[in-house]
Parts: structure tokens; C-alpha cells; sequence
């Protein structure tokens, strides 16, 4: 009989006051937490250590939580669509479902970057529920496994 252990820890990648990035073994998701109105060299950095963690250990699905996150200022936005995601993209992510604030102005802002992104292969979605939001993202999972059930059959 196979015994296998399901890891559900999480490991923390990047901490500080604006955001909390860490990633969780048992469904292969890269989390992203963001707090208040974020500055651009510290969204370079929190995004470096992102990028370098999906990079090194091939990270497919990300929840980037907004929920407490003010607008982003243009910078910020500039960075994001031109830099960060497109780097995202190129590491491997495949799928990044962002929990939306319930500041109507963050949204905007979030969108703005969404709509702009320079990415061609990488899914962004938006959500105002975390469950909604994890379960789109192990769609692509779910599909996966599946799939590899019916080839080993």
C-alpha cells in the first residue's frame, strides 16, 4: 500500500509590513498577501522574491490577495505590467487569481495593471472570494490529475 504525507504547512518566502508572500506545499500555490499603498522599491523587492521562487521551483498558480491593499500608484503600476508579471509569466506562472479590495479605487487600479499586463500565456482572474478564487485555480490541477489517471489506466 503507498503512503503518502500531504504537507500543509506553508513555507515564507518574503515578510515585511506591505506584504506577506509564502507558498503552500499541499496545493502548489504561491500566496501573496499586500497591505496599504505600496512604494516601488518595495514592491521591486517583494516581486524579485516571488519571481525568483517560482523560477527555482517551477510555481504554476498564484493567489495575490488585495484585500487590504490601497490604489497602486502609477510606478508601481508601470513596474507591474511591464516588469514583474511579464517575468512571472517567464518563470513559469501560468494562473493568478487576485482577491480583490473593497475599495473601488484599489480595484480600479488592480484592473488598470491587469488590463495593461505584457503577458501573453499567464491567466489573470479576479475574485471577491478566496474559495472562488483557489478553486479556479486548481481547475488546472484537477485537469492535470485527471488526465494522468486516464494514461495510467
Amino acid at each position: 500500500m503507498l503512503h503518502t504525507e500531504i504537507d500543509f504547512s506553508i513555507h515564507t518566502i518574503f515578510q515585511d509590513s506591505f506584504a506577506h508572500i509564502y507558498y503552500a506545499p499541499a496545493h502548489s500555490i504561491i500566496h501573496a498577501d499586500w497591505n496599504g499603498y505600496l512604494k516601488p522599491e518595495d514592491t521591486r523587492r517583494a516581486c524579485k522574491a516571488l519571481i525568483d521562487f517560482v523560477t527555482a521551483n517551477q510555481v504554476s498558480l498564484h493567489l495575490s490577495a488585495h484585500t487590504g491593499l490601497k490604489i497602486l500608484s502609477l510606478p508601481v503600476q508601470e513596474f507591474l505590467t511591464t516588469s514583474a508579471l511579464p517575468e512571472m509569466e517567464r518563470g513559469g506562472l501560468k494562473k493568478m487569481a487576485v482577491l480583490l479590495s473593497e475599495d473601488v479605487f484599489a480595484q480600479a487600479t488592480v484592473e488598470n495593471v491587469h488590463a495593461r499586463a505584457c503577458c501573453h500565456r499567464l491567466k489573470i482572474r479576479s475574485f471577491t472570494s478566496p474559495v472562488a478564487a483557489t478553486d479556479w485555480l486548481k481547475e488546472e490541477q484537477d485537469h492535470l490529475l485527471a488526465g494522468q489517471r486516464l494514461f495510467f489506466r
